[in-house]
């Protein structure tokens, strides 16, 4: 009879999983070998923190979830944080974690945690395998990760109990892969909301997470070329509606010029949320104005609920408002091409900087890279602009960490997508926090042949929490490193690097770069000045710095 870990890992594959990503333990080995010998990839991260994040990558780009598993203890709270960004990113995501034999943990305190504990606030389901119907079990974990909203399931498995023989009681079958159709929406939810968008003279439309491009991006297109109102996306959606598109005004919800879209979001006397949910947003303009929203799954949480929403089938929701007329709106073309300039204004270095420009950085490389490029960014001033700067013309060629907002994200979820997207061109854009918390991730890339583009947005310091202390005038403290050598360092782990310091510098790298058989990592020297601009207005005087810039 198979053991509990080969009917796991069985299961697994027979689930159309291909690989998972992590680190072994002693107390995982049983599941290791399993997963060898069933036909998975057992990637090797440098750490559980990476492999989550890989995994949280994957269950987007792949609509299956992704796996990552360590060890217990250590390995799994390391792993705890791309399982709490794949909850508040929507990510179906399986975290398999070690656990003390059964006949030893009520003895153990070395190592010993009570793990379904620890990841319970950041899963949908948290369950330990006991060695009786595995295949059922991790079915519905399956089954779990995909329903909407989608999110990480956490199967811890006892050393022994891996080892054991699976005893089977019920038909696996039983437990379904796939999740129920979602049902359609209330008819007089849908109508009400088509009133109100037809009584509408200044309507906005924001495209959101719950969008499922392959299931409703053909109708959201449809509906939105009828009725021709502005429109913006959420980072989470950026690709939805190709960004030269003229009805394309930008990205919403806390990236570069966000009080500029605020204020004209403040003018609309309608926002239309087409699967818009608030997980996304940074600030509260969502309950202040006039939002309502469409959605397979409703967005009212906590205390705050929606103007008005229509939940269920999407698709449907969408044709059923497409059939009926609407405006003429009253937004005027001179008053939108003004927004449009207030926001590159904005977001163009205004002084020549000491250095690159984020935003300058930004469209050099989407010049110089084709329209099919995958791009993942990271967080903090690197996301705030790349967001806004970098075009995304299609769906799912752009990642970054939103609900959670985690640094170190973007060079595991690159990784992820070079798998997912062998033949496609993927660049990772990092800040230097960023890349000295996941590093060791370029050995990694090495190793596995995972070739693509890093560029490092590198100023030396922590700028967007720099510019919160200067914007509540407090001294900048704490937030400035020193000067690293990111090119030195990744030419150490295997990679082919450069550092540069102008467009035409960077220019050239790329193109001394095409061919080159190793991943390649750019170490771009950032002037951080232009993004206390992109962020919002900031009284300077009285603000002291208690550090110096370090200098390269």
């Amino acid at each position: 009879m198979p053991s509990c870990a080969q009917v796991f890992a069985r299961t697994l594959r027979e689930a159309g999983i291909t690989r998972l990503y992590g680190l072994p333990g002693g107390e995982l080995l049983e599941f290791v070998e399993a997963t060898r010998h069933s036909g998975l990839r057992f990637l090797l991260t440098r750490h559980e923190a990476a492999a989550s994040f890989m995994a949280d990558a994957t269950g987007q780009l792949e609509g299956l979830p992704g796996v990552c598993a360590a060890t217990l203890g250590p390995g799994a709270v390391n792993m705890t944080l791309g399982v709490a960004n794949a909850f508040l990113d929507r990510s179906p995501l399986l975290a398999v974690t070690a656990a003390h034999a059964r006949s030893a943990s009520p003895l153990a305190t070395h190592q010993n945690l009570d793990l379904n504990a620890v990841y319970r606030p950041f899963t949908k389901l948290t369950l330990t395998l006991d060695g009786e119907d595995t295949a059922a079990k991790v079915r519905r974990a399956i089954r779990t990760s995909l329903e909407l909203r989608r999110g990480p399931v956490h199967i811890v498995l006892p050393s022994d109990v891996a080892k054991e023989n699976d005893r089977q009681t019920v038909d696996p079958e039983s437990e379904p892969l796939q999740p129920a159709a979602v049902p359609a929406a209330a008819a007089e939810s849908v109508d009400h909301i088509a009133a109100q968008l037809a009584a509408a003279k200044r309507p906005i439309v924001i495209l959101g997470i719950d969008v499922d491009p392959k299931l409703h991006g053909g109708a959201a297109r449809a509906l939105l070329e009828k009725l021709g109102a502005p429109v913006f996306v959420t980072p989470k959606a950026k690709g939805l509606l190709s960004e030269d598109h003229p009805l394309f005004h930008g990205v919403c919800a806390g990236v570069a010029g966000d009080a500029v879209i605020v204020d004209l979001l403040k003018r609309a006397d309608l926002l239309l949320g087409i699967g818009f949910e608030p997980v996304e947003s940074d600030k509260l303009w969502h309950e202040t104005l006039n939002l309502v929203n469409v959605s397979p799954v409703s967005i009212a949480a906590g205390s705050f609920r929606p103007k008005a929403e229509a939940v269920g089938e999407l698709g449907a929701i969408l044709e059923r408002i497409a059939a009926r007329s609407y405006g003429p709106f009253e937004w005027t073309r001179e008053e939108l091409e003004r927004f449009r300039g207030e926001l590159l204004d904005v977001l163009r270095p205004r002084t020549r900087p000491r250095g690159l420009s984020g935003y300058e950085l930004t469209r050099a490389l989407r010049e110089q890279f084709p329209k099919d490029t995958v791009f993942v960014t990271d967080v903090g001033s690197v996301k705030a602009i790349t967001t806004q700067a970098w075009t995304s013309y299609e769906p799912q060629t752009f990642l970054e960490s939103n609900g959670l907002s985690s640094m170190s994200f973007s060079l595991p979820a690159a990784m992820a997508a070079r798998l997912h997207f062998p033949n496609r061109p993927v660049l990772c854009a990092i800040g230097d926090g960023g890349l000295g918390m996941t590093l060791a991730e370029l050995e990694t890339c090495v190793r596995e042949r995972l070739h693509f583009v890093t560029v490092v947005y590198n100023d030396d310091s922590l700028s967007q929490i720099e510019f919160a202390q200067r914007r509540r005038r407090l001294p900048v403290h704490a937030v400035r490193y020193r000067h690293v050598d990111f090119a030195a360092v990744a030419t150490a782990l295997g990679c082919w690097a450069r550092t540069v310091e102008s467009l035409d510098e960077l220019a050239a790298a790329l193109r001394e770069a095409q061919g080159i058989d190793a991943p390649v990592l750019i170490d771009a020297h950032v002037d951080p000045a232009e993004y206390d601009a992109q962020q919002g207005p900031l009284a300077r005087e009285g603000v002291q710095s208690s550090e110096p810039r370090a200098e390269p």
